[in-house]
């Protein structure tokens, strides 16, 4: 057979839920599953095709044209309709899947990316649908059977598939017609990043992985850096995501640094919110216990030790849950089964290869693919076959090597990558790889890989290697860019850093490119940059740089740009770590700025622990230094860092501590009289104190805005004069309500930013229920939660969805308030917010009362109690605490206090879950 590409039309099809018909009737599929085979067969043959293999109750079968594989999937299809099928097993239902494509016959088989992406395609489908390829479809549109036309069912992302594809469906009259969504990526459950390359090769290790998950709830990939255990586990993490109700989940651990913080990196990756006076892995924990999900632990050796005792502790009390590690050591827990990452296959040794023997090497496949990226022309031929082959072997089939290699292409041929192997990787030659340690070889690899740099772009990488994660091609110059290197060197440097596969770029969604490398390319940069005596320049340029990011933040980060500096400093996560880590111990003052800072508005980028964990110590320093004036502490930084830790302990149920921290910073900054912080103390104040807001505060803010109007400061006046107008409208000062609130809305409206169009809209929600304007309010308020979902801010949207739940009790429309409850519960529930959940238990025990259902309502009032002591979490909301009380006078009215107290007391003992399951089901 030739082993030249050529182009064909592959065709797959898939006989749907073959298994149980099997189990329940074995001895009549033997029958059926023969007639549906010959029907099939004579399709495909009977429109020149040829069955290449049976796959399992499936064919794979290739045609010379488009055209002739879209008839014989025609016929096919309605061979199998009309076919008299016993009533007992009803219609065999086929799915089928056709791509067109190049690829490579060998032995009677066929091989390359476009033979699985039919396979794919197909698997996409549901029986009795026949799906095409875009190609295939540009291919037969013109030339369809009669009756036959074609149905875009839109771009999808594949498994295993980098680039999405655009589905077709065959419809004609004899077929069905109506199926589910397609079975893409989409459908599940998942926070898997796109690969923006083939995945090539791995058909053994993929099966062995796949088979051990299915027996074992912990399983270790093992190798060195580059052998491409990452890449095994995110592909097979696609092909068994239908496996587990909840999905899959992947942590990257490589950016982190201190393993306290892997408890957090997890919670991030499964959006799990601390909540106050728990620890998080015991929230954490309470979440996965009641999951059915595969975690992905990536690249844990730097973090053994505690990534061992974070997957012993989960897979001990979550019973449900799989774990999938990549390292370069196991953990060494009871329950851990390992599997060896090997390189990709080699070239068989033959004293005669030819191109058929060395094509059939993953090595080679891997390498000719990658190349492709740099010179899309680059082929295997007869000329090249050896040194590739050679390459190969030298770099014994390690995917990183390879692909650094290939991007060596653009300036050198494969014979001359040959021969500077046998220059750079002395401990490669004769064979001997795997006789020597693979960091060395990691090592000489990158070697190599420098040694081809020209000067500027050596510098660059070294320097480059100062960020943490990843970075923007702003912070490149600005952190890098020094003699010898200019802002044109950066930008010419890193774009050839990245062509030559060591620098990486991401293009995250409404953001600038960013980069990154490779954690072992970017411990070896570190290295050179400690050789060249630049560390500790390049980290103060570091510091420097994010110094400036986080005061640009603190003058204009409230206003109109608030979500971009959200999300940028969310993107930014590590490289703020890597700050603090630094400045902490030798720069307390400036550690107290940068956290203070960072924190004085919002924590939406970190989570309650890890804030808290930089505010706290630079606060308890800070006291320390102004107590013995023994260093230079900056009274503005210090009050500033109080109000943000006051404004963080409210927010997360520490009323006692908050309130005291929020009292100091106004207290101090009105002695310093730094305003500006003063005026958002205050704001804060406000909202912490909720519809208990005190005459005392009121008055202080009308001192605040009078300062504000003085000294022009806009985006704080509008803050308090929104904090103000709520304060006398839960006063019932109506008119002085509606004077600061109509002012509030008359500047907010200036501004087109949605950030501020959600504080209008809360603000007219605000005068809309005091007024008692409900029409009004529920308006404003399905404004703000359409803003808060267009902006991606799930958990605002839920606390308007709630709102707007309450509108709809009071105004006596319970089923539509409950309606959102059930939606707001759940949200609540996955975010790991229980004091919420508690409140919205309450509120399920209100509509209760509506429906005269008095015992379930006692009871979730009494699961309510429960949740609310256990978290110390008392409301402090007057609205709320007035309506407890007359839910519970009411209950005593229609059941009695004995009775009441006796079902109260049975809600006591349900656990959270339990009870809004009970809510759920029962109300």
């Amino acid at each position: 057979m030739s082993s030249n590409p050529r182009t064909i039309t592959f065709l797959f099809t898939d006989l749907e839920n073959s298994t149980p018909l099997w189990e329940s009737h074995p001895d009549l599929m033997q029958k059926l599953a023969a007639r549906h085979d010959a029907l099939l067969r004579e399709a495909i043959e009977t429109h020149r095709g040829r069955v290449v293999k049976t796959t399992g109750d499936g064919f794979h079968a290739v045609f010379d044209t488009a055209t002739d594989g879209v008839a014989a999937t025609l016929a096919g299809q309605q061979a199998l309709s009309a076919e008299p099928w016993p009533e007992t097993i009803g219609l065999l239902k086929v799915r089928m899947g056709l791509h067109t494509g190049e690829s490579q016959e060998r032995e009677g088989d066929y091989y390359g990316v476009d033979v699985n992406k039919a396979a794919r395609i197909m698997g996409l489908g549901y029986g009795g649908q026949i799906l095409l390829s875009e190609t295939t479809t540009t291919l037969v549109k013109e030339m369809l059977p009669e009756d036959c036309t074609l149905v875009d069912l839109g771009e999808h992302r594949i498994k295993g598939i980098a680039a999405s594809e655009r589905i077709f469906q065959l419809r004609h009259p004899d077929l069905m017609s109506e199926f589910p969504h397609l079975k893409s990526l989409a459908t599940y459950k998942h926070n898997l990043r796109r690969q923006l390359s083939t995945f090539i090769g791995r058909e053994k290790e993929m099966t062995d992985v796949k088979h051990l998950l299915e027996d074992n709830r912990l399983l270790t990939l093992l190798g060195p850096g580059g052998t491409g255990k990452t890449r095994l586990m995110l592909q097979v993490a696609e092909e068994v995501i239908e496996d587990y109700a909840d999905g899959v989940w992947l942590v990257e651990l490589a950016p982190l640094t201190d393993p306290e913080l892997i408890p957090e990196r997890v919670s991030r990756a499964l959006n799990v919110q601390e909540q106050p006076g728990h620890r998080l892995m015991d929230t954490l924990t309470e979440y996965l216990r009641r999951k059915e999900l595969l975690l992905l632990l990536d690249n844990v050796e730097h973090l053994l030790q505690e990534s061992a005792e974070l997957a012993k502790h989960l897979l001990d009390h979550c019973h449900d849950l799989n774990i999938l590690v990549t390292g370069r050591e196991a953990l060494f827990i009871e329950g851990e089964m390992t599997l060896q990452t090997p390189s990709l296959s080699l070239p068989r040794e033959n004293e005669n290869p030819t191109v058929e023997t060395i094509r059939a090497s993953e090595g080679v496949r891997f390498f000719l693919d990658r190349g492709r990226y740099v010179s899309p022309d680059f082929a295997l031929t007869e000329q090249n076959a050896v040194a590739i082959a050679e390459i190969v072997h030298r770099l014994d089939g390690i995917p990183l090597a390879l692909e650094l290699a290939a991007a060596r292409l653009r300036m050198l041929t494969v014979q001359q990558i040959a021969a500077r192997l046998n220059d750079r990787f002395r401990l490669l030659t004769g064979g001997r790889r795997t006789a020597l340690p693979r960091q060395q070889t990691l090592q000489a690899l990158i070697d190599w890989s420098w040694n081809l740099l020209v000067e500027e772009e050596r510098v660059l990488l070294r320097r480059l290697s100062v960020f943490s994660g990843r970075w923007t091609l702003e912070a490149a110059h600005t952190v890098t860019g020094f003699d010898p290197l200019d802002e044109l060197d950066v930008f010419d440097g890193l774009e050839q850093l990245i062509n030559k596969s060591l620098v990486m770029v991401q293009h995250p969604l409404q953001s600038e490119a960013r980069y990154g490398m490779l954690e072992s390319i970017r411990q070896y940069a570190q290295g050179k940059l400690i050789e060249a005596g630049e560390a500790g320049m390049l980290r103060e340029q570091h510091v420097d740089y994010f110094i400036a990011l986080v005061d640009a933040y603190g003058e204009y980060g409230i206003g109109e740009d608030y979500y971009f500096w959200r999300d940028r400093f969310t993107l930014e996560g590590d490289n703020l770590r890597a700050v603090m880590d630094w400045i902490t111990e030798d720069r307390p003052g400036l550690a107290l700025h940068f956290a203070g800072t960072l924190l004085q508005f919002e924590t939406g980028w970190m989570n309650y622990r890890e804030a808290r964990s930089w505010l706290e110590p630079a606060i308890e320093q800070a006291r320390k230094l102004l107590d013995n004036r023994s260093a230079d502490i900056d009274m503005g930084d210090f009050i500033r860092a109080l109000q943000a830790y006051g404004w963080l302990l409210v927010t997360h149920g520490d009323m006692i501590d908050g309130h005291a921290m929020l009292d100091e910073s106004i207290r101090l900054a009105r002695d310093h009289e730094e305003l500006r912080i003063l005026a958002f103390a205050l704001g804060m104040k406000a909202q912490a104190m909720g519809t208990s807001v005190s005459w005392e505060v009121i008055e202080q803010m009308n001192e605040a805005i009078a300062m504000c109007r003085r000294n022009g400061y806009e985006i704080e006046l509008l803050m308090l004069l929104f904090s103000a107008g709520q304060a006398y409208l839960a006063k019932n000062e109506l008119e002085k309500g509606k004077e600061c609130s109509e002012e509030a809305i008359h500047k907010l409206e200036k501004f087109d930013a949605p950030f501020m169009k959600v504080w209008l809209y809360m603000a007219q929600t605000q005068m809309a229920v005091a007024y008692k304007d409900m029409t009004k309010a529920t308006k404003s308020l399905l404004l703000a939660l359409e803003t808060y979902d267009k902006l991606g801010d799930q958990r605002m949207a839920a606390t308007a969805r709630s709102m707007l739940a309450h509108i709809y009790r009071n105004e006596g429309r319970p089923n539509e308030a409950l309606a959102l409850y059930r939606q707001t519960i759940l949200a609540w529930q996955e975010y790991g917010h229980r004091s919420a959940v508690a409140h919205q238990l309450e509120c399920f025990a209100y509509i209760a009362i509506l429906e005269q259902q008095y015992e379930h309502a006692a009871q979730l009032l009494g699961a309510a109690q429960t949740a609310r002591e256990r978290l110390n979490a008392h409301s402090t909301d007057v609205q709320e605490i007035d309506e407890l009380e007359q839910a519970m006078s009411q209950l005593e009215v229609e059941m009695g206090e004995v009775d009441r107290d006796r079902i109260i007391k049975k809600g006591e003992l349900m656990s959270l879950d339990g009870a809004v399951a009970f809510a759920l089901k029962e109300i």
